[in-house]
This record gives C-alpha cells, structure tokens and sequence, in this order.
C-alpha cells in the first residue's frame, strides 16, 4: 500500500465514530460479577439447604468465590436469580467451573446448564458434574451444544450429599460459545 493510500485509510478510520463491541464472540454469556464474583454475588441466590455468600478467601481466580454452606441434610443448591437467564444462541458452547470441599466430606458439585426459548421454556438441559472434591482446586468442563430455538441460559449448582456444615466454594463460572462442536 502506498504512502498516500495508508493515510487515506487512517483519515477514513479516524472519521467513523467509535465501535462498541458488546463482548467477544467467545466470552462468558454469565455476567462478570456472576462469573468471577469479584464486586459481589451478581446475580447468585441459595435455592435449597443451603446459605450462599461472597468471600474473600484463597481463591482459584482473583480474591473472591461463591461459599455455600450447607444448612439442611439430602442435598443443596445455588441458581442464578434472574429469570429466564442470560441471552444466548444456538451452537456449540463450553461449560466450566472450579470447585473444592473445605471440610473433607464426599462431596461432588453438579453444574446445571438450562437452555430456553424467547419464552423461558426449557428446551435442554445438561449438567457437568464435578469429581468427589477435597479441600484442592478441581476444574470440570464440558462441551455443550444449545438446541435450535435458544434464546436465554440459566445455570444452577447442586449436590445430593453434604453434612450440616459443609462448605463448597466455587469459582470461575463459565458458559461461552465454542467455535469448536
């Protein structure tokens, strides 16, 4: 390109107004507050057996995870509190999280993954579960595919076992677009 063509080009690019890029292709359809829980819960809230809170403890990604304390026997539950969910689309997508027990128990988390139409309806879900967790960091991921129709995601993280005074914490929430089915 010439001298004068790459000027004309950076004349051309310097009048356009500014782009606004919504968010990445791939990036996390959970909200950052959500997802990394750095500011807050987001948009976290105990569902059963459980109390669900924001702490600043060793986490796995940044200061800060989503504790749940389980409150009752027969199993546990945080979801998102923003019905129908986060916008999504169909497609490949990648589903993530981290997880540890604090206090010894067998404790495995389960990650439910909700897909729904424009109505809220479920079309599919499908859930990632965790290994047995121990008080160290473990990652479990899966590759999803969003049926045709989706239009909004909800997540919600049980398990069936836990003793009165367990505590799980969980960090680094992921639900993102694959470009890999």
């Amino acid at each position: 390109m010439s001298r004068w063509g790459l000027l004309c080009l950076v004349a051309a690019l310097a009048a356009c107004d500014a782009v606004v890029i919504d968010h990445a292709p791939n990036s996390n359809l959970l909200d950052a507050e959500t997802a990394s829980l750095e500011t807050g819960l987001g948009v976290w809230t105990a569902w059963y057996g459980v109390t669900a809170s924001r702490a600043s403890t060793d986490a796995r990604e940044g200061e800060a995870v989503l504790r749940v304390e389980v409150t009752e026997p027969y199993g546990w539950g945080v979801h998102l509190d923003n019905w129908p969910g986060f916008a999504a689309s169909p497609g490949a997508h990648r589903a993530s999280f981290w997880a540890r027990g604090r206090t010894g128990r067998s404790v495995v988390a389960q990650m439910k993954v909700s897909w729904r139409d424009s109505a809220g309806r479920e079309l599919q879900a499908q859930t990632l579960s965790s290994p047995v967790l121990s008080g160290q960091w473990v990652r479990t991921a899966l590759a999803l595919t969003a049926p045709e129709g989706t239009e909004r995601m909800s997540v919600e993280v049980t398990g069936d076992e836990g003793g009165v005074g367990e505590v799980i914490e969980l960090d680094a929430l992921v639900v993102q677009a694959s470009s890999i089915p």
